[in-house]
């Protein structure tokens, strides 16, 4: 196998990343190669095909000998547990942080105007879940803030996956510090499961 393939699935507001891209690029040097999958949340399009896009995705790299692996930020963490239930044999594991996982029924009604495949993504990741057994859910882990004023940490947990609280509160927060500090230690998880 080639060395890990870690695609970085951002959260809303994806169509300006500012500094998240350099950040995921910058961890090629803990040995890994990241790449970027924009969802286009915002875009109106259906959930369907950014996911059909993100299957497809997967499939080239695994039929490329890539070991693949996948890291949910945000809205990006839903995406990310529905990719993982429809190719569980080809994804070594999933690290989600401050993702929107659960409760879809808190989701904001404004999102069903302006980000309707995110609602679509959270409410199909609850049938997800329930397709994960408890020998799948050790290949997730879970990271969320002390304190996050946009995703609670009862939408992040996962039972049987590792729940982990992040020494960060608020929700842009934890995921910079987790992309960055935390990066390293969170890319070891993935490794590791990749040897296996």
């Amino acid at each position: 196998m080639a060395n890990l393939h870690v695609i970085y699935i951002p959260g809303l507001g994806d169509h300006r990343l500012r500094r998240q891209d350099r950040v995921v690029h910058f961890w090629r040097h803990y040995g890994v190669e990241p790449e970027v999958f924009q969802m286009n949340w915002g875009d109106k399009e259906p959930w369907q095909p950014k996911f059909k896009r993100l299957l497809e995705r997967i499939d080239e790299l695994h039929a490329e000998g890539h070991a693949v692996a996948l890291v949910g930020i945000s809205a990006g963490a839903s995406a990310a547990i529905n990719a993982f239930a429809a190719r569980k044999n080809l994804i070594v594991g999933v690290v989600c942080i401050a993702g929107k996982i659960n409760r879809p029924e808190t989701i904001h009604p404004i999102h069903n105007r302006k980000n309707p495949a995110f609602v679509t993504s959270v409410h199909d990741c609850q049938q997800a879940l329930k397709n994960l057994g408890p020998t799948d859910r050790k290949r997730i882990l879970s990271r969320f803030g002390i304190y996050d004023e946009l995703v609670k940490p009862a939408d992040s947990r996962i039972p049987g996956a590792g729940n982990h609280y992040a020494p960060a509160a608020f929700h842009a927060v934890t995921i910079a510090m987790q992309i960055t500090l935390g990066a390293p230690s969170l890319l070891r998880f993935l490794k590791r499961l990749s040897r296996f």
